[in-house]
């Protein structure tokens, strides 16, 4: 019997072994790999693809913060209003398209074309109409359309409608500012846009959602500002008053404290309603010629012109500083017409012999030139810059502009002549008016501003003004007083405005009369002027500063008729709302002029002793929407007269305001006694309170 040899693979057999381990080992090395590759290197990415595919992230749009006046008044806010939205490609499938933009376009006030052009995006999300009204939004849940749905989001209101408008500007759809004091703290008004995470089906439906949650942290700031809603509405009111008594094409106002420079109020004429900015420009917005001149804007920092005669004050200053002019010096003002090089100068009024104060007082043309002439163009322009002028105030509002002062060496004769009458160079409305809140505030300036802090949800306060950090001396007190003496003679017998009075109170202050540049001569018009006016109050201790300019008004352009009048009107009132009692002996003195209008139509408040303020009388003739628009309608309905007993002035009126009453002032300080009593039953008829100085 053989033994059979043990079987032997042949070397192809071994060959084609090794080569189909080789093949499986390679195959499950590729399949490790891609395993690696999609479960490491490219998971998250899968995971989001994954999360597209079932989860709905809902933008929530940002609240923002509130802005509010010095006093925590509401000055803008946020709401929480439906916005119309649909899934139009659920909409498309179900050959619902045009049903559905019929059944809207009337409810929503939109064209049926445009509506159902919307409709037909294949999207999951398509917005309709947002931040509609509660009538639209009721009428939208009333038809219950499929796959249409109302959600809320908010929507930004200002409660005082026109109040401060071109000051306050507004924002955009999307939350975000656009000009004024919404763009310029946008960033911390604003807050962040949070998302909240829901389920979908297959066809895009929303079939679960978790709820907004918390997005306290993410939500906008509040601004408390340095304004003031009671002066800005005064300030306001009289200034559109001026522009239409005389027909003017604009005005704008300013009004500072000048120990700090906070801006207590700016206003400008042509105005504008935040809640409605796309008026803003008007009859211009249709492309009209004059747009860019006419429309809205705030004109304190964006619109510099040529200031005139308040510009003399800054001349003499530079001079006395330099000790080349007294105050008792002499001057010969040459009857009203003087030669200066090539041309000629002219007062409005012929002057012949005058001393320095009197220059001022009575505003000479003439005599600033020579002044100027003596103090010397580099001491001139110097003490124009450090006053502040030809470089931004630096205030925290957007569009500001520098304004222009020739350099030295551009400044011959002429030049220096002019410019130190205010013509030939130009500056803002917040220029001037910081300018002389330096003088007033004994030499040190200080940059104007709007922000007082900036407050979180929790009411930390995450950033605060510093006016220290941006105050600068300019000149010295002793010098800043002697300036001061002048102002006020400005206003006496014999100045350009003797006219005007604030009874009660000495005030110091300056006209400013200038004639425009024609743009098609290029020459200076006869027709066309800015009257001005700025001073300040008291003037042993001031604690406003008010300026005032109306555009081409039309007949009678001095400065003193013009712009004081509104000075005049607002800083009787606004004196006596701070709180800032008068002097009892010139009180007792002053003799009623010309009736002063005060809120809602007293035409005494600022002339005799005692001011009556009414807050919701509608029969007065007034419009009331400062109040109204301002203040609960059940607050305004009580009748009980609370207690004033301690309040200042300021707090008895605004107290007064919110429960409905009218304030009858008498004299100033701490209120100490009133009729009728606390507790006691009042409507329509005035509350007297008696205040008594402190001491």
């Amino acid at each position: 019997m053989t033994k059979e040899k043990p079987y032997t693979p042949g070397r192809w057999v071994k060959v084609r072994l090794y080569l189909a381990a080789g093949v499986m080992a390679s195959l499950f090395g590729m399949l490790g790999y891609r395993a690696f590759v999609l479960q490491v290197r490219e998971s998250e990415r899968l995971k989001n693809m994954a999360e597209d595919q079932y989860l709905e992230n809902v933008e929530l749009p940002p609240k923002r913060g509130r802005i509010l006046d010095r006093n925590g008044a509401e000055l803008a806010a946020s709401a929480e209003v439906d916005s119309v939205h649909a899934n139009s490609r659920a909409l498309l499938a179900a050959g619902k398209v045009e049903e559905v933009a019929r059944a809207l376009a009337e409810p929503l006030r939109m064209d049926r074309r445009e509506l159902e052009k919307k409709l037909r995006a294949r999207r999951f999300f398509t917005w309709v109409k947002r931040r509609i009204t509660s009538e639209e939004a009721r009428a939208v849940r009333e038809l219950g359309l499929p796959n249409v749905y109302l959600d809320k989001e908010p929507r930004r209101y200002y409660p005082n409608r026109g109040l401060a408008g071109p000051l306050l500007g507004w924002a955009g759809l999307d939350a975000r500012g656009q000009e004024g004091i919404e763009l310029e703290y946008d960033r911390w008004l604003r807050g962040a846009r949070a998302q909240v995470a829901g389920l979908r089906d297959a066809l895009g439906r929303s079939v679960m959602v978790g709820g907004l949650g918390d997005v306290s942290d993410v939500a906008g700031h509040d601004l408390e500002t340095t304004i003031d809603r009671y002066v800005q509405f005064r300030l306001e009111r009289a200034l559109e008053n001026g522009v239409s008594a005389h027909h003017a094409k604009a005005g704008v106002a300013v009004a500072l404290d000048p120990r700090n420079g906070e801006v207590l109020a700016m206003a400008s004429v042509p105005s504008l309603n935040p809640n409605e900015p796309d008026g803003a420009l008007g009859p211009c917005a249709k492309g009209k010629a004059g747009c860019e001149e006419r429309g809205v804007r705030n004109r304190s920092v964006t619109d510099p012109f040529e200031p005139g005669s308040t510009m003399k004050t800054f001349t003499i200053t530079g001079a006395l500083e330099a000790g080349v002019v007294k105050p008792a010096d002499n001057w010969f003002c040459e009857n009203g017409r003087y030669q200066v090089g090539p041309a000629y100068i002219h007062d409005a009024e012929k002057i012949g012999d005058a001393t320095t104060v009197e220059v001022l007082a009575k505003s000479s043309n003439i005599c600033t030139a020579k002044i100027a002439a003596r103090e010397g163009r580099e001491r001139l322009h110097d003490m124009l810059l450090r006053f502040g002028f030809g470089k931004p105030t630096g205030v925290d509002l957007p569009g500001e502009r520098a304004g222009q002062v020739r350099s030295v060496q551009r400044m011959g004769v002429v030049e220096t002549a002019t410019m130190s009458f205010g013509q030939g160079l130009t500056a803002t409305p917040l220029q001037v008016a910081a300018g002389y809140a330096a003088i007033a505030n004994g030499g040190i300036w200080n940059r104007p501003h709007v922000m007082r802090r900036v407050v979180d949800s929790a009411g930390q306060v995450v950033l605060e003004a510093n006016p220290p950090a941006d105050a600068r001396r300019v000149i010295d007190p002793e010098l800043a007083q002697t300036v001061r003496g002048m102002l006020v003679a400005v206003t006496q017998k014999g100045g350009t405005a003797e006219k005007l009075s604030l009874p009660g109170y000495t005030f110091a202050g300056k006209t400013g009369t200038a004639q425009k540049v024609d743009p098609v001569t290029r020459h200076y018009s006869t027709e066309k002027w800015a009257s001005s006016f700025v001073g300040f109050a008291p003037a042993d201790d001031p604690r406003l500063v008010i300026f005032v300019m109306i555009d081409e008004p039309q007949g009678t352009h001095y400065g003193s008729m013009v712009a004081g009048p509104v000075f005049q009107d607002v800083m009787i009132d606004a004196l006596r709302w701070l709180g800032v009692p008068p002097n009892a002996a010139m009180l007792a003195d002053a003799k009623p002029t010309k009736p002063t209008p005060a809120v809602n139509g007293n035409a005494n408040a600022g002339v005799h002793s005692s001011a009556t303020v009414s807050v919701n009388d509608e029969e007065d003739g007034e419009d009331d929407s400062f109040v109204a628009a301002a203040d609960d309608p059940r607050e305004l309905a009580a009748s009980e007269v609370r207690d004033f007993t301690g309040m200042s002035v300021g707090e008895a009126l605004d107290a007064a305001r919110r429960a409905g009453l009218r304030v009858e002032v008498m004299g100033s300080g701490t209120a100490t006694a009133q009729s009728p009593g606390p507790g006691e039953s009042r409507r329509g008829a005035a509350c007297r309170v008696v205040f008594t100085p402190p001491g």
